[in-house]
């Protein structure tokens, strides 16, 4: 397999790059900005490249190599074995997820292939009930997975977050792309140490808790981000500070969840993913320097020849004007192998026991290199 990375601002003038030169491209990857003008430009994409599957999400900040971007990336993949090939399936919701028989259909098909990327809606599509029921219907051990959420600006002010196949934009969606004769390794990629002792989360709904050991969750908080009776700004200073969940339940120990909202009224917070009544949890600490330690330090468990890297929005906060770097560092550590990305509103990615689970405040890397023919 053969890759590049562009910047569509490259590509305006209409001539053809070297690499388009030679063959088409097989797989178009495209993380692009929201706006208007992008219906316009994904036909124009698809009238350049026919015959390549053009997949991808609006995203408001994106990886072009070691670079960070805001006028889009794309991924371009040539496959060198005839026998590499990719599909997608693209699961629409309004008000219900698919069918036990759909769902049924829909692992057969991921176990069938060789890897799968899962492009998700960041704000419209219910994307952990779906991986709940996906999972379910998932005998283990499951393909290799890794995705994100499509994000846009903070705050939210107009349509975006939306994902893509060819020339269509959906209000609410989610891709599965999966592919066969490609393999993908994932490394997740954190950069927090533990801040606090352990607590049990003693009431929850969905993504919102409503106590802590028997007290509000907005008493919880306060006991950590007061100074002279004055609480700091929520949800912006617990960036820095993510909730770690402990356990019990293995198969959630070491997901990350980044404070939505602080509610004062109700004395709840709302997290950007699920926290479950009985979750063991604590308070995470880290800065820009932790963040871009732990890229640096990343290690590629086998070859690669492209890399897709899915980081929340919650690292960009805390990275502030230093956002470059994580990109710059994952870039480095992986002898500039052609990179592609966005900061996404969470990641999806396995966990360390070969689940499949819903993080914030996390870095998903997929690392891809093709089955010789």
């Amino acid at each position: 397999m053969q890759s590049r990375v562009f910047l569509p601002s490259a590509l305006n003038d209409g001539v053809a790059t070297a690499f388009e030169r030679e063959t088409p491209p097989d797989l178009v990857v495209a993380f692009l900005p929201p706006g208007d003008a992008l219906p316009a430009q994904l036909t124009s994409l698809v009238a350049r490249w026919p015959t390549a599957t053009l997949v991808g999400c609006e995203a408001s900040t994106q990886f072009a190599d070691g670079s960070l971007e805001t006028g889009g990336c794309l991924q371009l993949h040539r496959f060198e074995n005839p026998r590499s090939r990719v599909w997608v399936e693209a699961i629409e919701v309004d008000s219900a997820l698919p069918t036990p028989v759909e769902l049924v259909r829909l692992a057969a098909r991921l176990r069938s292939c060789d890897a799968c990327f899962v492009i998700a809606d960041g704000l419209r599509f219910p994307i952990q009930a779906f991986l709940d029921s996906l999972r379910a219907s998932l005998d283990p051990p499951l393909p290799p997975i890794a995705g994100g959420l499509a994000s846009q600006s903070l705050p939210i002010t107009a349509a975006g977050a939306r994902v893509f196949w060819g020339a269509k934009l959906f209000p609410s969606a989610c891709l599965l792309v999966g592919l066969h004769g490609v393999r993908m390794d994932v490394e997740i990629v954190r950069g927090w140490d533990p801040a606090s002792p352990v607590f049990t989360v003693t009431a929850a709904a969905g993504n919102t808790v409503l106590e802590i050991d028997g007290e509000p969750a907005t008493t919880w908080y306060r006991r950590y981000f007061t100074a002279d009776g004055v609480l700091a700004p929520m949800p912006e200073s617990a960036y820095r500070f993510p909730l770690i969940i402990d356990g019990p339940d293995p198969a959630r120990h070491g997901l990350y969840r980044s404070m939505q909202s602080f509610d004062e009224e109700r004395r709840t917070v709302t997290y950007w993913g699920d926290v479950l009544s009985g979750d063991q949890v604590r308070l995470g600490i880290g800065n820009g320097a932790s963040l871009e330690r732990a890229a640096a330090a990343l290690e590629a468990s086998a070859p690669a020849q492209s890399a897709v890297l899915y980081s929340c929005v919650g690292r960009e906060a805390v990275l502030g004007e230093e956002a470059h770097r994580e990109a710059a560092a994952v870039h480095r550590a992986l002898r500039g192998i052609p990179l592609a990305g966005f900061f996404s509103f969470g990641e999806i990615g396995p966990t360390p026991r070969g689940g499949l689970a819903f993080y914030n405040q996390t870095a998903v890397l997929a690392l891809l290199r093709e089955e010789p023919a």
